[in-house]
């Protein structure tokens, strides 16, 4: 048990302590110390219906009767008891509140019922407030169900807990309505369990417990369930990992020869663009030793030593030919076609050539 858990309980000399948002077990826990004590229904009666009334008492003046005020010392018999009880009220409120909420309320003017009064109304709010949280619990209530991984022990603890906490704010449900709604909440693994209570049992008056521990004879056939439903997601996991796994090692292969691929096309590249190169070298090369410019018109349409053409003789900028690859057409003209026509006529007849007709 935690240091605070010791304070919120109390002792029996000792208030349990307040902690916001614990207002409601520590009221029951302060009337529960407050009643252990002799004078607990004298206390118990001040908080709940205010300051009670003065001890008076009176004192003759000049033959006058003048009431006054008995000072504590002055007390006994049961004006003693109730004034301690006053005294008792405040001071176990003091003791039962942390500094954080005892500089929030009026302590020193204030008696022990309007204390009393001031922390109900910070800890619990307006009646809108109130209204507010009743309306949250009742959401919750509507959306309460079983967490992922959580045993039947800890859902029904967990739902006994929040019962308790509706209790308070004055929420009450019926019993058939709380039985089914925790048989609702508990996990898919055991619908089979819940319908046969639905079944056999009478929800209208079987109390939530009997339910729980009826359900809790099924627990390890449940866990069983389970198990074989983990080990099948298990292994559909496991294939899918597997699966993605085998995917992705394509693909990395695929990639890496991709970049072979192109690493090698590259190269192929360069050496294209090489090979560009010394041809232009080995050209610019042959040109320098084997072709020199003309200085004359003379010379540029003549043959040289090397019978090479200028490039400038032909269309555009081509490069030189040699002149024997271009012979001179002969000219023919309309009388050389007349004598072929009549030789070819002479050779369907018969006659013998003349060796001065043939060309």
């Amino acid at each position: 048990m935690t240091s605070r858990e010791a304070l919120a309980i109390g002792t029996d000399t000792k208030p349990p302590v307040l902690f916001r948002g614990e207002y409601e077990q520590w009221k029951d826990r302060f009337m529960d110390f407050i009643e252990r004590h002799d004078l607990g229904v004298l206390i118990r009666k001040y908080l709940e219906e205010g300051v009670m009334p003065p001890i008076m008492k009176t004192r003759t003046v000049d033959t006058e009767e003048i009431p006054y005020h008995l000072k504590f010392d002055e007390l006994d018999g049961e004006d003693l008891k109730r004034a301690r009880a006053d005294r008792l009220a405040k001071s176990f409120i003091l003791q039962g509140i942390t500094n954080e909420i005892y500089v929030k309320i009026d302590s020193y003017q204030a008696t022990g019922k309007q204390m009393w009064d001031q922390l109900e109304k910070m800890m619990l709010g307006s009646k809108v407030g109130k209204q507010l949280k009743i309306s949250n619990c009742l959401n919750n209530y509507e959306e309460f169900k079983g967490r992922v991984g959580e045993s039947l022990v800890e859902t029904y603890d967990r739902f006994v807990t929040f019962l308790n906490e509706l209790s308070k704010n004055k929420v009450n449900k019926s019993q058939i309505e709380l039985n089914v709604k925790f048989l609702s909440i508990l996990k898919p693994e055991w619908k089979r369990f819940t319908r046969q209570m639905k079944q056999i049992k009478d929800l209208n008056d079987i109390p939530l417990h009997e339910v729980y521990e009826t359900l809790k004879q099924n627990e390890e056939e449940v866990d069983e369930i389970m198990d074989e439903k983990r080990q099948s997601e298990k292994t559909v996991d496991d294939s899918i990992a597997l699966v993605v796994k085998k995917k992705k090692k394509k693909m990395m292969m695929i990639m890496s020869e991709s970049e072979e691929v192109e690493t090698e096309a590259n190269s192929n590249s360069d050496d294209c663009e090489n090979l560009k190169q010394a041809m232009l070298m080995l050209t610019k090369a042959f040109q320098k030793k084997f072709y020199k410019k003309p200085s004359s018109n003379s010379q540029r349409y003549s043959f040289g030593p090397s019978n090479y053409v200028h490039k400038e003789r032909f269309e555009g900028k081509r490069l030189g030919h040699f002149a024997k690859d271009f012979r001179r057409s002969k000219v023919r003209n309309s009388d050389y076609y007349k004598n072929i026509m009549l030789l070819a006529k002479q050779q369907e007849v018969g006659k013998a050539l003349m060796a001065e007709d043939e060309f």
